[in-house]
């Protein structure tokens, strides 16, 4: 059961529109490192683990990246809120606008796609895909400090930054948990399919 709390993880109050910006920002929403497929992996990846404290691990953590979806949202939105029609034409949101206001895609313009997203079933390989998963979004939120220059902006995405950081660690954590677990019974790399209750 997700508690929903009517407000954002870190506080966004963005002064200035800016369309450029919120086109490079909107790959964290729905791009293929971004928020959305960040969280709907590890809920999907929580029913293969084998243990419950793995399991909770990808619930905390993708209930927390539905947040961060959130905050990434607000962002485009307060980017972009106050944009004249002349301004969405020359920033190339024109086809956006039509169809949506903050709408899953990547900055290339390609729609958000399940196929971005890992779930094997086999605990080891989806945990080293989450290692990579978050440092994929960390280098993402890396490179928008290095084209913003919007101290608002920033600041909101140096905190998804730290978020991030703080998620590859615990993955890390959990895959150290999971091999002495898997060592303790002799099993090393595995099929999920091993009975592991016994």
């Amino acid at each position: 059961m997700f508690v929903y709390e009517k407000k954002l993880q870190y506080p966004i109050r963005i002064a200035n529109p800016n369309p450029q910006l919120a086109a490079v920002i909107i790959s964290q929403y729905g791009g293929p490192d971004g928020e959305l497929g960040a969280s709907l992996r590890y809920l999907s990846q929580r029913y293969s683990m084998p243990y419950p404290e793995l399991k909770g691990l990808l619930t905390d953590i993708g209930t927390e990246e539905l947040g961060h979806l959130e905050m990434v949202g607000t962002i485009v939105h307060q980017l972009t809120r106050t944009l004249t029609q002349e301004q969405i034409e020359s920033a190339g949101f024109a086809n956006y606008f039509v169809t949506a206001g903050v709408y899953p895609q990547a900055a290339s313009g390609t729609p958000w796609s399940a196929a971005t997203m890992a779930v094997t079933g086999d605990p080891i390989a989806d945990l080293t895909e989450d290692l990579a998963a978050e440092q994929k979004a960390r280098v993402t939120y890396d490179n928008i400090l290095r084209i913003s220059d919007d101290p608002d902006v920033n600041d909101a995405i140096r905190f998804l930054r730290e978020r991030e950081i703080v998620h590859f660690q615990r993955f890390g954590e959990a895959i150290e948990l999971l091999r002495r677990r898997l060592d303790e019974k002799n099993v090393y790399y595995m099929n999920p399919a091993l009975n592991l209750q016994a």
